[in-house]
């Protein structure tokens, strides 16, 4: 790591906890604001565990991997820019070079054709998250 990089991350870690306390009050509100939606969401919480809340990750229910990239596309009409998080190894071109197949991981696939990462940032305004969680009800 370079002197720079290192000034840049010891700044960062003096706002912390204040980052940290933004972030899982932005998670409350997109729970509470998709509540009686057909979506589900990456438990922060779980047991005694505390998230350090850097991605929220939505699972839309019942969408097919065609059908959540035009809610991906109408997101960044509506001005959201929201992603796939990831894409599972064996649909990478290295790995299927390998001779690994989606068909054979199933779990991976399911989860990936679902799931959109919403904005997830300590500058988010109140009135963005509320924003994007109107955004989301009006499209889905």
């Amino acid at each position: 790591m370079t002197d720079m990089a290192a000034a840049l991350g010891n700044s960062q870690l003096k706002r912390y906890s204040q980052m940290l306390q933004r972030r899982h009050e932005i998670i409350k509100k997109y729970n509470d604001g998709f509540n009686n939606l057909p979506v589900s969401s990456l438990n922060h919480y779980p047991g005694n565990q505390f998230s350090s809340g850097h991605l929220y990750l939505l699972r839309i229910d019942n969408y097919n991997e065609i059908e959540r990239n035009l809610f991906i596309e109408k997101m960044q009409e509506a001005g959201v820019v929201c992603n796939v998080h990831y894409k599972p190894l064996p649909m990478l071109t290295a790995y299927k070079d390998k001779g690994f197949s989606i068909e054979n991981y199933q779990n991976a696939y399911n989860y990936y054709k679902h799931l959109v990462t919403l904005p997830l940032y300590s500058t988010l305004k109140d009135e963005e998250v509320d924003y994007i969680i109107q955004s989301i009800k009006k499209i889905l």
